[in-house]
């Protein structure tokens, strides 16, 4: 009788597809930091950045094309993303509230749970401290989870999503 071998790199798809996984978003319009990740770590993460020279409009298809191709290709469960924050800028959150609208569209499509987070809750779950800087979330960040290597810096949105990944597996007792 012949012995079958598994790869490690079939164990670790197996590990991570009998899993929960979540979406991570840190909303924007110009830039949405994305990323996919399990009780295993992170499987994916980048950050959107739309065409400024193109149209409001397009811009906001371009950001639900891309969320949809995310999420048919990670199969995430839930979508975990930051509830809006209003600074001064007025006209710059709206159409961040825009862009969530479209995120969440696509998510609920795809048929995904959907969980909000406040920025004071992520910096608890992630930090201990609800006043942390982005310096303290980025330091966490990385010693809570193992960053895969990029060839291009993370910019804060992705570091962000992250995190926001990272409450939602602490909240929901995945991690």
């Amino acid at each position: 009788m012949m012995k079958s071998k598994t790869s490690t790199q079939t164990q670790s798809k197996l590990a991570l597809s009998d899993s929960r996984r979540v979406l991570g978003i840190d909303p924007g319009f110009g830039r949405i930091g994305v990323a996919v990740l399990n009780k295993q770590g992170i499987l994916f993460s980048n950050c959107i950045e739309t065409n400024r020279k193109l149209s409001h409009q397009k811009r906001l298809f371009e950001i639900g094309e891309t969320i949809r191709k995310i999420t048919e290709k990670w199969k995430p469960r839930d979508l975990a993303i930051e509830s809006l924050f209003f600074n001064q800028n007025t006209t710059n959150a709206l159409k961040v509230a825009e862009a969530r609208g479209v995120i969440m569209y696509e998510a609920e499509r795809a048929g995904l749970e959907i969980f909000e987070y406040s920025p004071q809750a992520i910096k608890i779950a992630v930090t201990g401290y609800g006043k942390a800087d982005k310096i303290q979330m980025e330091s966490m960040v990385k010693k809570l989870v193992n960053l895969p290597k990029k060839s291009l810096k993370r910019l804060d949105d992705e570091i962000d999503a992250i995190a926001v990944g990272i409450t939602h597996l602490a909240s929901k007792k995945s991690i």
